[in-house]
């Protein structure tokens, strides 16, 4: 069977499932599988979980490294059809966009040809190995960790040729009041507050005298990321200057941030996992679309 008759067959598959409506669910089994094998389940985790920006991990066994100009794959919803798939994806130098036919029991197989930029880069290193496995496709796993999805993308033989990470992240959105810094209690009265925005990639707040203004960056290698870079602060001078300058100091060790017990709650954690600063959502910053 050539690729035109490939690509009809499977339409008319998919055209036969979207004609039967199935309830949006998505099923995580006891060893965080996401759960495909049916009509249902795979819609419901092509709507609930696949849709939207994914990081690229690893590439053939390369892992993907750096906080600038990383790789990307985001998949998007095609309105004829709930089993086709729109993808659009950056290489680490040029964008190309397609689309997937994803069927039950893990299929994924390209259903039109990828297009691409044509820029020329000389640091490029994973453009090759994404650009053949994007058009290579033929199955894909989901995995849930913690907060994290794990998508992986393989081929005929079943081998991973990209692994991608998706997580939640916008739970870190609001203003947070500081609660505690390296388990010391820390006052309302002190008003040390954050405001981060994972949109602009931006923070601000009060760190109990000053004004402090800065930004964060995300390692796709290290499950709930959050590194602050920048940061500046006013220079007026404060009985509490100690306190402030031992909160300076933990913000500039911070490495992931972890969502606590409620959904207003969260803590700021080193390289080793210790708890650096506890704190409480106090208002949230509403996203641009």
């Amino acid at each position: 069977m050539n690729k035109t008759n490939l690509i009809l067959a499977t339409g008319i598959a998919l055209a036969t499932m979207a004609s039967c409506k199935s309830p949006q669910q998505v099923n995580v089994n006891s060893v965080g599988v996401v759960k495909t094998e049916t009509p249902a389940q795979t819609e419901g985790a092509i709507q609930k979980v696949l849709y939207g920006p994914w990081t690229v991990m690893d590439v053939n066994g390369m892992k993907v490294s750096g906080n600038t100009d990383l790789p990307y794959v985001e998949f998007s919803e095609d309105a004829s059809n709930p089993f086709l798939v729109k993808c659009y994806a950056y290489n680490g130098c040029n964008y190309l966009n397609g689309e997937y036919a994803v069927t039950p029991g893990g299929n994924m197989k390209p259903a039109s040809e990828f297009a691409t930029t044509m820029r020329m880069c000389h640091d490029a290193p994973y453009e090759m190995g994404i650009n053949m496995a994007l058009g290579i496709v033929d199955s894909y796993r989901i995995e849930k960790i913690g907060i994290d999805y794990i998508l992986y993308l393989n081929n005929a033989d079943g081998n991973t040729m990209l692994t991608l990470r998706k997580y939640d992240p916008t739970f870190i959105n609001g203003t947070w009041m500081i609660t505690s810094i390296e388990g010391s209690s820390v006052s309302e009265d002190d008003d040390i507050q954050l405001a981060l925005n994972l949109k602009e990639k931006s923070v601000h707040g009060n760190s109990g005298c000053n004004m402090l203004n800065g930004s964060f960056v995300v390692d796709p290698n290290i499950q709930n990321s959050i590194q602050f870079v920048n940061l500046a602060t006013t220079r007026m001078m404060c009985p509490n200057i100690q306190l402030e300058q031992k909160f300076l100091d933990a913000l500039n060790r911070v490495r992931t941030i972890i969502p606590g017990t409620s959904a207003d709650t969260a803590s700021l954690r080193d390289e080793a996992g210790l708890v650096l600063i506890t704190m409480r959502r106090i208002d949230v910053v509403q996203q641009v679309q």
